[in-house]
């Protein structure tokens, strides 16, 4: 179906509470209108609900009763599955997209799972695959950070997480030191470096996090939901604003589905580790990859009154 009569159609309805049908693709799935936005409704084959997702230009309900369409008296009364498509219709090149994949999920309607069918939308409009799999490896390493040191030495560090929001230079900032994670897998102990961030006098700390991508891990979204029902921490406003901004730079398949599991955490003083302790001065911006193999690292028992700096 062309986006123009879908467009067309939208624009004559008066009544924006109801749900309208569009166009029947099928007696399974149809466009529909809500609040004059564009929705793709099918029927529910899994007969039980799942958790939403939501991004920018798309939001997945699933399981959702619909007993009645405004302008279709004999629509089936059933459990459905409801794609809301968040842009502006009059978009000519997503709204196509969005229009002619759907099309072509109706007519083969069974044959793929429905969220995989959502997932498959979503990167028409996500980050490319590879930087997404990157910043998730990232904030998984830099959660799982907060988590150890809690359970381990009850000290919540999500207060000083990100705290200039993305224009942090470093992953936490106290009041004299700061901390950097860096998140690597079981086969590279190396970690890339931004020489003046890292080592510029004032005290700072590298956390290095050794993480596996394994399927019998944990999501980001099981991570985060462990950590939220945590009563006596992770419950401050510095915290939800971050998690919110950091979860946008990922696929919503990403945080739902890519499990990692954890190998070892450790923290080097940055002092300790310095590879070029007398820099000429007509050097900058060096950037390079450390392999942290044969570095020091700091022992539990000094690692605590390192960290009760920040809090």
């Amino acid at each position: 179906m062309e986006i123009n009569k879908i467009v067309n159609l939208i624009h004559t309805i008066d009544d924006l509470d109801g749900l309208y049908l569009l166009c029947p693709l099928t007696t399974d799935a149809g466009f529909f209108s809500n609040d004059g936005k564009l929705l793709f409704v099918a029927r529910d084959m899994d007969l039980h609900p799942t958790t939403g997702v939501e991004t920018d230009y798309l939001q997945l309900q699933t399981h959702i009763r619909v007993s009645a369409v405004k302008n279709n008296q004999t629509f089936k009364d059933d459990f459905y599955n409801i794609i809301l498509f968040k842009g502006p219709v009059n978009d000519d090149g997503n709204a196509s997209s969005f229009v002619n994949l759907c099309e072509i999920y109706a007519k083969n309607f069974g044959e793929l799972d429905f969220k995989e069918f959502f997932y498959s939308l979503i990167d028409l409009f996500q980050l490319p695959s590879e930087q997404s799999y990157k910043n998730a490896v990232g904030l998984y390493g830099e959660l799982k950070l907060m988590q150890h040191v809690q359970a381990q030495y009850s000290i919540d560090m999500s207060t000083v997480w990100h705290k200039s929001g993305s224009f942090s230079r470093y992953d936490f900032s106290g009041t004299d030191s700061c901390i950097e994670v860096k998140t690597t897998s079981s086969e590279d102990s190396c970690v890339s470096i931004k020489h003046k961030q890292i080592f510029d006098g004032k005290p700072c700390y590298l956390a290095v996090i050794c993480c596996d991508v394994y399927d019998g891990g944990e999501t980001i979204a099981e991570l985060i939901n462990l950590m939220m029902q945590k009563t006596d921490s992770f419950q401050n406003f510095n915290f939800s604003l971050n998690i919110a901004k950091e979860l946008k730079k990922i696929s919503p398949r990403d945080i739902q589905e890519l499990k990692f599991s954890t190998n070892s955490i450790q923290f080097y003083d940055a002092r300790e580790i310095n590879p070029f302790s007398d820099l000429p001065d007509n050097i900058s911006e060096l950037k390079y990859r450390l392999d942290v193999l044969d570095c020091t690292n700091i022992k539990s028992t000094e690692l605590v009154g390192v960290l009760e700096k920040f809090v």
